[in-house]
């Protein structure tokens, strides 16, 4: 499944979903052990390398708190088809096998996805049994996604 191009992800912003009293911008963000620059309202937020100011590479959004549907807006945008209150389930269904599962909580699982053939991102899903989807983590980042492992592949056999 691909999603939105590389340089199309590069140059989405929070503020082009949300304007709220609690947007900020931020600097020295640390984030899956690297340092960005960005943009948050509360748990969303946006964020750049500091090697490269100028493209968003990560995206977190929070879907507990709704922002006037901003969240859903966003994965609109990121041509990310997952529904409101997304099951686990449902995330397999669409996505795929997770690449790993953590059980955070006996009602909160956690499933992390490498998608795309042209466009690969990571994704990092954190599911309620009760509520569905709570948290979600889009990445395009190359020291992120080296970090993550690659699907094994298997050879065919020849007859």
């Amino acid at each position: 499944m691909d999603i939105i191009a590389y340089q199309d992800f590069h140059a989405i912003r929070l503020s082009d979903f949300y304007d709220g009293p609690d947007y900020q911008e931020v600097e020295d963000y640390d984030f899956m052990g690297e340092i960005w620059v960005g943009e948050l309202c509360g748990f969303n937020t946006f964020l750049r390398p500091v090697s490269i100011p100028d493209e968003t590479r990560a995206i977190s959004l929070d879907f507990t708190k709704d922002h006037d549907g901003m969240a859903m807006r966003v994965l609109e945008a990121l041509q990310l088809p997952l529904p409101a209150n997304c099951s686990q389930a449902q995330m397999t269904t669409i996505l795929g096998d997770p690449k790993k599962v953590v059980k955070l909580a006996k009602d909160t699982v956690t499933m992390d996805f490498i998608i795309g053939d042209r466009f690969r991102y990571s994704l990092s899903c954190t599911i309620h049994q009760q509520n569905g989807l709570m948290y979600l983590d889009v990445v395009n980042e190359t020291g992120v996604l080296q970090k993550t492992p690659k699907k094994k592949k298997t050879k065919e056999e020849k007859i």
